[in-house]
């Protein structure tokens, strides 16, 4: 069965797309890939169409216009509107009765295929519980712990969104200046979708970000997902967890990589100051940072056997 992956971008992320698909592709056989689009540059929307040529999986680009969701808010600073562009799908893909929806700041690292026949009923989406949410935005969305999920990545059952107007309840919810939303579309779809939402293994949304786990045994062993939710990316930054990873995925088609800048002074002393604060928990003996330094090992751990299992694999077309 094809697995539809959408994802979305504006030429902010370009590299993060690239990366995305190429990955679901090293791991997925049976795979067709929608773009949306949000001001791509003509040198990235050259590469991605000439990735999915190299590999042989069918590739559309659907452009949205700049203004798309001018008049809605962006809180968290490393978010731009394009974080919106999932609720355009039920619209832009009217043929499409389910799809798999993935933010491009992902690499794959397993088949994606169970999700392309993972039954849905009548449920709005499949998504994976949080793992750590916010006090405060369980508390204004009304959503509790555990049923909080991350839209990150999303099983979208297309035919229940148009039946029942959820991308309208999210928009409607987004444009309400008396109910701010402190995580943007992921909070309106937490609340539009409450009790019809299908729990997802934690496998499929694994955060590179040890703060999201109570300790090492939480960190799933066997990701099939990696999401650098952290603010400084691995195509930007130093010192992301996990970041090798997504490295290794950019490596094997370098050839349609755009040149990825070098790590700015910002995310250099952010990655020295982070480490700075676990050495000095770590010697005043906080059990805080013993955890969080137990977590790192964790997920360096998953990182290293991970690589040593593709290790050798090309990409190569289909």
């Amino acid at each position: 069965m094809t697995l539809h992956l959408v994802t979305g971008s504006d030429d902010n992320y370009a590299a993060g797309v690239l990366v995305l698909i190429a990955s679901a592709a090293f791991h997925t056989p049976d795979l067709r890939v929608t773009v949306l689009d949000n001001c791509i540059s003509a040198a990235n929307r050259a590469r991605i169409d000439a990735l999915g040529a190299r590999l042989g999986v069918p590739l559309a680009r659907v452009e949205i216009g700049a203004d798309a969701f001018a008049d809605l808010p962006v809180r968290r600073g490393h978010l731009t509107r394009s974080t919106y562009l999932r609720l355009l799908i039920p619209q832009l893909l009217p043929e499409a009765e389910r799809v798999l929806y993935m933010d491009c700041d992902m690499v794959v690292t397993d088949d994606l295929s169970p999700l392309a026949a993972l039954p849905l009923g009548d449920a709005v989406v499949a998504a994976v519980p949080d793992p750590s949410p916010d006090a405060a935005e369980l508390a204004s969305t009304g959503v509790a712990r555990g049923a909080y999920v991350n839209a990150g990545l999303l099983v979208m059952n297309l035919p229940v969104w148009r039946a029942e107007g959820v991308a309208e309840r999210c928009l409607a919810l987004l444009s309400d200046p008396a109910r701010p939303l402190m995580s943007e579309d992921q909070s309106a779809l937490n609340i539009a979708a409450a009790g019809r939402i299908l729990p997802l293994p934690a496998r499929y949304n694994v955060y590179a970000d040890p703060a999201a786990y109570p300790g090492a045994a939480a960190v799933p062993a066997d990701p099939a997902v990696i999401h650098y939710v952290v603010g400084h990316k691995p195509w930007a930054a130093r010192g992301v967890m996990m970041g090798e990873v997504w490295r290794h995925h950019a490596g094997l088609i370098a050839a349609q990589m755009p040149p990825l800048p070098a790590a700015s002074l910002g995310s250099r002393l952010s990655a020295f100051n982070r480490q700075r604060k676990l050495w000095m928990g770590l010697a005043a003996g906080r059990g805080k940072y013993r955890t969080q330094r137990q977590v790192r090992a964790a997920m360096r751990r998953v990182a290293a056997r991970y690589l040593a299992q593709v290790a050798g694999r090309p990409v190569s077309g289909r």
